[in-house]
């Protein structure tokens, strides 16, 4: 049996609770649900590439197990005092049967594109993103993959806007001027950019093929496209009827998961 602080561990190089949530212990309950939600729209199993899936649904797991503990008032003192999580918190006791992705839904109502659009465009440039980008910094040595990787939002493609706030963080705050950082290798550069882009182009082939799949099975693809194409002709009575369909359909509030007990 795995531990969950091992797991913590394994995939967030720590295996202090808050850390992992990029919060603290002086946080409210306001600002550990906030972390977690940002954590959250990272690592959702439906947010990601395919070929990230396996690691980020682990990593979801975690920080929902997380989340689940730092929100009950006496679990998270006693975290606090003793740095016990109890044997309820092992992931090995519910990973076939706890619906996480229920409870994350139960928190949160459904995440839309636009939402994470909404919600990156806020982020960017803010206290938050360098607080992120000064933690992953320390962090990682200096090392910009590792940073990539760590903030949310951030992308090889933004790396001279990153580099930017990190010059200014590093300079004011007197951070020490690791070599990783200073004088990395292009070719380190140029490995990490032809990364993201083969990553771009698996994710296109996933897309194409989920297309595909919709087509064959519902004929789904082919409505929406009749739609938008009526749109563009009759654009005031589309997005009139659009409204009414999503007050009618898309505002029903998540069921709440039932409590479920695993077999022994």
């Amino acid at each position: 049996m795995v531990a969950f602080l091992e797991l913590c561990r394994k995939y967030f190089n720590t295996d202090n609770l808050y850390d992992v949530l990029n919060t603290n212990k002086k946080a409210t309950d306001k600002e550990v649900r906030k972390a977690y939600y940002v954590l959250s729209m990272k690592f959702h199993p439906d947010k990601v590439a395919e070929n990230e899936k396996t690691e980020a649904t682990e990593k979801f797991k975690i920080i929902s197990q997380i989340h689940a503990l730092l929100a009950d008032t006496e679990k998270r003192k006693l975290y606090d005092d003793t740095g016990c999580i109890g044997d309820d918190i092992d992931p090995n006791t519910t990973e076939d049967d706890f619906p996480w992705d229920t409870y994350w839904r139960s928190i949160f109502r459904k995440i839309t594109d636009d939402d994470i659009r909404e919600f990156e465009k806020s982020f960017k440039g803010s206290d938050d993103e360098k607080r992120d980008l000064k933690k992953g910094y320390l962090a990682g040595k200096g090392d910009m993959s590792f940073i990539i990787n760590m903030v949310p939002f951030s992308s090889v493609h933004e790396e001279d806007r990153l580099r930017e706030i990190l010059d200014k963080i590093i300079e004011e705050e007197n951070l020490p001027k690791y070599e990783a950082y200073t004088n990395e290798p292009p070719a380190k550069k140029k490995r990490r950019l032809a990364k993201a882009k083969r990553q771009e182009v698996e994710f296109e082939e996933m897309q194409k093929e989920l297309k595909k799949e919709q087509e064959n099975k519902t004929g789904e693809t082919d409505l929406i496209l009749a739609i938008q194409k009526r749109r563009a002709e009759r654009e005031g009575q589309m997005d009139d009827f659009i409204s009414r369909m999503e007050a009618k359909y898309c505002k029903s509030e998540p069921k709440k998961a039932k409590k479920s007990t695993k077999k022994k």
